[in-house]
Formats: C-alpha cells, sequence, structure tokens
C-alpha cells in the first residue's frame, strides 16, 4: 500500500464529539525550501507552519486563502505562509545572518527573542470571496514552538480546547490537530482527557511516517474512528508571465530600460512562489512593443 503524501484528511471521533485533521506535506514543502538556502532550524520552521496553515486552510467552508505571519524578535524574523481552500500552498522566511551557526540546530528554539522589547506577533489575514474586505486578527505570539502559538491562539479564538502537534525534518512537513467540540462531557465526561493522554505519547517519527488511518489506530486504538476522503496539497507556484509582463508595463518604459541598462538582465523575484522571471533586452522590447494582456500588477519584488 502506498502512503499517502501531499494530503490533508479530516477525521472525528463519533462517539465523543471531537474532531481532528492531518497533514503530510513532502513535495510541496520541499518546493517551499528550493533553492532557499534556508538553515535546518528555518526550513523545519517553515514546515511546520506550512503544515499548520493547511491544517487551517483545509476546513474552511467558502472559497478564498488563509495566510499566517509570525513576527519576533528572534533568529527567524518572519515567516509567511498562505494556503487557498483547494489546498495551494505558498511562502517563504527571513532570517538573521549573524545567526547562522546556530540555527545550523534543527532543534533550535526560534520564538520569542531577547533581542529587544518588541513583541513577537502572530498575524492571521482570511482572504474570502464573502467578504468585501479581508478579515484580519493580530495576536501576541505566545510559546516557545509554532504548535504552542497556534494551540494557545485557537483556544483564545474559538473558546474550543485544542491539542496541536507539529513536525519537520527538511525533507517532510506533517501536522496532527485535535479539538472538543460542544457536547463532548455530554457524550463521555473522560473522552478529551483521554485522548489528550494519548495524544502526549505522539512522536516526530510516528507523525512524519505513518498514514493517518495507521497514525490514529496505533494513537487511539480503543477508540471509534472516522475519516473523511482525503485532499491533495500542492505547491501553488505556477508561473504567470502575462502578470508579470503587465507589472513592467505599468513601471514604464524608461525606468524598465534604466534596469536593464544598469544589470544587464531585469530580474523580478516572486517570493511567495518561489519563482524568479528573467528578462534580456529582447524580451523587453517585446513587451513594449505588446499591449497589455489581462495580468495585475502586484506581488513580485524588482531587483
Amino acid at each position: 500500500m502506498l502512503r499517502e503524501t501531499d494530503r490533508f484528511v479530516r477525521f472525528h471521533f463519533p462517539e465523543l464529539s471531537i474532531r481532528g485533521a492531518w497533514v503530510h506535506l513532502d513535495e510541496s514543502y520541499r518546493a517551499l525550501c528550493t533553492g532557499r538556502n534556508y538553515p535546518a532550524a528555518v526550513s523545519h520552521m517553515l514546515g511546520e507552519l506550512a503544515s499548520m496553515t493547511t491544517l487551517m486552510a483545509g476546513q474552511l467552508k467558502h472559497p478564498g486563502r488563509l495566510t499566517f505571519q509570525t513576527r519576533d524578535p528572534g533568529p527567524i524574523n518572519l515567516l509567511v505562509m498562505d494556503c487557498t481552500d483547494k489546498l495551494g500552498l505558498r511562502g517563504m522566511a527571513q532570517w538573521h545572518p549573524e545567526y547562522l551557526s546556530q540555527l545550523q540546530d534543527p532543534k533550535m528554539s526560534c520564538l520569542n527573542g531577547q533581542n529587544g522589547d518588541e513583541q513577537s506577533r502572530l498575524v492571521m489575514t482570511l482572504d474570502a470571496h464573502q467578504f468585501s474586505t479581508p478579515w484580519q486578527s493580530h495576536v501576541p505570539l505566545v510559546g516557545q514552538s509554532l504548535a504552542e502559538a497556534f494551540a494557545h491562539y485557537l483556544v483564545q479564538s474559538e473558546q474550543q480546547p485544542t491539542e496541536l502537534y507539529l513536525a519537520a525534518n527538511g525533507q517532510q512537513a506533517a501536522g496532527l490537530f485535535l479539538q472538543k467540540m460542544p457536547g463532548a462531557d455530554e457524550a463521555d465526561e473522560d473522552g478529551w482527557n483521554r485522548l489528550c493522554h494519548l495524544f502526549g505519547t505522539l512522536t516526530d517519527a510516528e507523525l512524519l511516517s505513518l498514514d493517518p488511518s495507521d497514525l490514529l489506530t496505533r494513537l487511539f486504538p480503543e477508540e471509534l474512528i472516522s475519516l473523511a476522503p482525503g485532499q491533495p496539497v500542492h505547491h501553488a507556484g505556477e508561473r504567470n508571465w502575462d502578470k508579470v509582463r503587465d507589472m513592467l508595463r505599468s513601471l514604464g518604459q524608461p525606468e524598465v530600460e534604466s534596469i536593464l541598462k544598469e544589470h544587464g538582465a531585469v530580474v523580478i523575484n516572486d517570493d511567495l512562489s518561489n519563482l524568479e522571471y528573467r528578462f534580456s533586452a529582447a524580451d523587453i522590447a517585446a513587451i513594449f512593443a505588446q499591449p497589455s494582456g489581462t495580468g495585475t500588477a502586484a506581488g513580485p519584488t524588482l531587483h
């Protein structure tokens, strides 16, 4: 039997009024890191954030895009990850080069740095089709790990007890989420405590190596569990040349040609999608000889 990779699966315990979700990322996670030269701690933390964002985006009830951003005065100062309701992932990290040697340790604790009084923040943005403007939430980044920070955030925002486990090893990333629903105590007054005790025995190796059915059966052997059909997860790094050409046209031919003269080529980096667009002199001439396409000017960063 082939393992489920790049998959998101929801499940619930029908006798306990407790729900959960599982995600495992392979190629989609590696695509986030390709060519970035992230130190081990950075790539691991990015994988954990990718898992967390997918766990939440997979439960969106309407079409849209969910974005999480962490800002911290410590070694990893910025993490950004977004995921659509179709489970397309994009993301990036920024880190301080002076911490390079420490960041080579994948187990380094990177949150709540002590380099100043700046408060660590977690920002969630939901851009859903039913909203006229994106909805945004700013909360303190509480905890020494992303799992602790997001478990605290979910308990505060949803007012429901939550357990969360995130893991990444540079090649794979995964997450497991449990949440106590209203009526759980009436269904089984000891059910949530029993599951939390078993949840606490979970290891990185189990989460990263086992399919959801095998993992949940091993973790909760005495419980009745119902799994929903899985959904595929992918890296949303699709190129959009028309969008980038229209952005160059919006800058104007004189400015683009001055960049071309200075650097010999025009290079545009789309950091979230981990893509590079490169234009030669002939490419630039062709762009300004043609009418605009249908793309928009937002997104990439010009170098």
